[in-house]
């Protein structure tokens, strides 16, 4: 009983302990309201002015604004700036600005990342950059071109030297010297141009002319916010002026159409250059012509090729009289102007600007992320760096490829996740994942399927089908049954069953018919003239000649076969035409003959015409499979002797009509044909020593191809026999007029026509 007491001592002093404790932890301080855990910089400050023009807004937060990202969107009209490692939850609702092209500006809060996305009324030249902690973003309208119109005398004048040392003895001397080069104006008349270049500071130009109209000047020690970089001119001589950064100055080229007089006058924060006429008088002062632009190799002087060291330089005098620094160098060898466009890839994606410096990697590739709605992003541990770029204009997916290849790393699309790591990792991956594939089809079971073959031959697909096998993978072709046993993967199985199927079809079968024409045609046409008689002066006939020698004269054709109308027989002039009976030709004679019948004259006119017509249509027709050659033929053989030493043979030769044909089916209903056609037949006008026929050939061999059902003419074959022939007994058949009783002519035409029609059908099997 003498220890209870302290026991509850005990006891008490524990549970006041415990209340301390819990009522320390419950009053502990919260987090900062507004940070977020883990953020650096909390933006406190969101300011907007109106600065010579342009629109700037200030950013301020309790640490300096070291990591930030912009870019401008279209549709609608934004510049949005992504700040890292940031918390904007001070700043809840939509800032109203209303100012130059600035909407508003509406704040939000990407886990660690603060975005300001700015509505823009119209496109500017947005400069993002960071001063004294601050983070400052110019809004600028793009430079507009004024090209005065005016008459020549209301061009604006050009300053003369005295003048512009005058004017620039009355300006203040600046403060420092110039870092940025902000804007370029041109105006322009008929008979000059003014170029007027803004900075920051005074600048401190190195000029120099080009042998090709190039005026250039390098600005040192400044950067370049001129947008755009080219300012088209076209007047006043002046065809463009050109802006470019280089790696320690900032260049300017003037373009120009024609030889003009410059001079060059600083003014405060701007460079005025000043271009008229040349005069016609020649300059006080001149290079030597060993230093002359002529004389020295043309200089690069493009915008974004760099323009070597000057070599030695000579004050010259402008032709408007100002003093200026003549640079010439050398090109340097291997510097081009042309810009080499990489092709191969179409890009998609829409177009944006980009404008980062000491970005942290992730989070740009993030933003893209963001830009597409419908891309999820895994991005691996390994990625780490900054980025430095400034892209105008170039779509979404052209300006990531140039971020992933500058940084090593690559990329793998599966569905809509994309992976980016670097490209060791990808590769490592991908082998990784092959190792595992390989090695889980490995331990895969095989199974055995028994495939019946319908219309191919299973040895013919065997070597096809072993192609999309595994390396366990094997087939047994059974001949007997044209069945294929396949032994192998699941799915390797599965998928050579597929092609089983689409491979065993039926074989289409073609059926071919020709028509061959053979088509004669003669005609003839024979007119002839016979005429004879007798005359005789003797006493017989009561006129003889009254002397004793010769008393009495007769005169009679020759001897001709048959009698003539008169009963002499003989004819003077004898052609006729063939006329005789069944020849279907026509005859007529004339007897004249005197009393005494001393004088008779037979006249016998003879005319023949014959019209023949003849036509042969042969009708092969032949089935054939696809690919397989088919061959029909039907006719007679003809023995020929022939005799030699070992005695007398006989030779068989085919006249035959005959189609042999190779068809081939494409899958666009189109049927590829390999013809041969032949219609021999024996000639019996045209007889062999022996008295046998010759054998007229007729053949065609081609290649065609043809719709289904379409016909098309093969070969055709014409042949026109025509023949003319006159008899005429020698001088008297040429006389005029009574020539004709002196001749006989006959006309002939033979026609002969071979054709060869082919006509294919795919023959439809029709389906149970």
């Amino acid at each position: 009983m003498k220890y209870a007491q302290p026991l509850k001592a005990y006891w008490l002093i524990f549970l006041i302990s415990l209340g301390t404790v819990l009522f320390t932890g419950c009053g502990a301080k919260a987090p900062e309201s507004g940070k977020l855990q883990g953020t650096q910089v909390l933006l406190n400050k969101i300011e907007t002015r109106d600065v010579e023009g342009k629109t700037e807004i200030v950013i301020e937060g309790t640490e300096p604004i070291l990591q930030y990202t912009s870019f401008q969107l279209t549709e609608p009209l934004r510049l949005v700036v992504d700040i890292s490692e940031a918390d904007i939850s001070k700043f809840t609702t939509k800032i109203d600005v209303n100012s130059g092209a600035v909407i508003d500006i509406t704040p939000s809060q990407k886990e660690t990342i603060a975005r300001l996305e700015i509505a823009l009324s119209q496109a500017v030249d947005a400069r993002v950059y960071q001063s004294d902690g601050k983070l400052m973003v110019e809004l600028a309208k793009p430079p507009v071109v004024e090209v005065a119109n005016a008459a020549p005398e209301a061009a604006e004048p050009v300053p003369q030297p005295e003048a512009a040392e005058k004017e620039q003895a009355l300006q203040p001397e600046p403060k420092s010297p110039a870092t940025v080069v902000s804007a370029i104006q041109a105006s322009a008349g008929k008979e000059g141009a003014r170029v007027t270049i803004l900075g920051n500071g005074s600048m401190s130009p190195k000029v120099f002319m080009l042998k090709d109209n190039r005026l250039v000047v390098d600005i040192p020690g400044t950067k370049n916010r001129v947008r755009p970089s080219v300012v088209p001119v076209r007047k006043g001589g002046l065809a463009r002026v050109r802006v470019a950064q280089h790696a320690d100055k900032v260049r300017v080229v003037l373009d120009l159409t024609k030889p003009l007089g410059y001079t060059v006058t600083p003014e405060g924060n701007t460079l005025i250059i000043a271009m008229g006429p040349v005069p016609a008088e020649k300059p006080e002062g001149k290079l030597p012509e060993e230093r002359t632009a002529s004389k020295e190799p043309e200089i690069a002087a493009a915008i974004g090729t760099e323009v070597p060291a000057p070599q030695e330089a000579a004050p010259i005098v402008s032709p408007m009289g100002k003093k200026e620094e003549l640079k010439i160098g050398k090109k340097e060898p291997g510097i081009s102007d042309t810009t080499l466009l990489s092709g191969g890839r179409k890009y998609t994606g829409r177009k944006i600007s980009l404008d980062f410096q000491d970005a942290d990697l992730v989070n740009v590739l993030r933003m893209f992320g963001e830009l597409d709605e419908n891309l999820n992003m895994i991005i691996s541990p390994d990625v780490k760096g900054k980025v430095t770029v400034r892209l105008v204009n170039i779509p979404r997916d052209q300006a990531m490829e140039v971020i992933l290849k500058m940084n090593d790393l690559g990329s793998v699309k599966e569905g809509n996740i994309l992976r980016i790591a670097s490209k060791s990792a990808l590769k490592k991956q991908a082998d990784e994942d092959s190792s595992i594939k390989e090695a889980m089809k490995k331990s895969e079971d095989l199974i055995t399927r028994i495939v019946p073959v319908n219309y191919a031959k299973a040895g013919e697909i065997e070597p096809t089908i072993k192609k999309s096998l595994s390396l366990r993978g094997e087939t047994v072709t059974d001949a007997r049954t044209n069945t294929l046993i396949i032994k192998d993967l699941a799915r390797n199985v599965d998928e050579v069953i597929s092609l089983i199927k689409l491979l065993d079809k039926p074989i289409a079968q073609i059926m071919i018919e020709a028509r061959i024409v053979e088509a004669s045609l003669t005609f003839s046409r024979s007119l002839g003239v016979q005429w004879g008689g007798t005359s005789s002066s003797d006493a017989s006939h009561g006129n003889p000649l009254g002397i004793s020698f010769p008393n009495s004269v007769g005169v009679t054709g020759g001897p001709t076969m048959g009698a003539t109308p008169s009963g002499s027989g003989n004819y003077f002039v004898n052609m006729p035409a063939a006329a005789g009976a069944g020849t279907g030709g026509g005859a007529i004679g004339f007897t004249f003959g005197s009393i005494s019948k001393s004088l008779n004259l037979d006249l016998v006119l003879s005319a023949l015409e014959a019209t023949g017509e003849g036509k042969v249509i042969s009708t092969p027709r032949v089935s054939a499979l696809d690919n397989k050659e088919a061959k029909i033929e039907q006719g007679s053989s003809i023995p020929f002797s022939t005799t030699s030493a070992s005695g007398t043979q006989i030779q068989f030769i085919d006249a035959k009509l005959s189609l042999i044909v190779t068809p081939h089916a494409t899958p666009d209903n189109k049927i590829f044909l390999k013809i041969q056609a032949t219609k021999n037949a024996p000639d019996t006008s045209l007889l062999g020593a022996s008295g046998q026929p010759s054998i007229r050939k007729n053949e065609a061999t081609t290649e065609i191809l043809l719709s289904d059902g379409e016909t098309a003419v093969i070969g055709g074959i014409l042949i026109v026999d025509r023949g003319q022939t006159t008899t005429k007994v020698p001088f008297f058949g040429d006389l005029p007029l009574i020539g004709w009783l002196f001749k006989s002519k006959t006309m002939r035409e033979d026609k002969k026509e071979l054709i060869i029609f082919i006509t294919p059908r795919v023959v439809r099997q029709e389906v149970i």
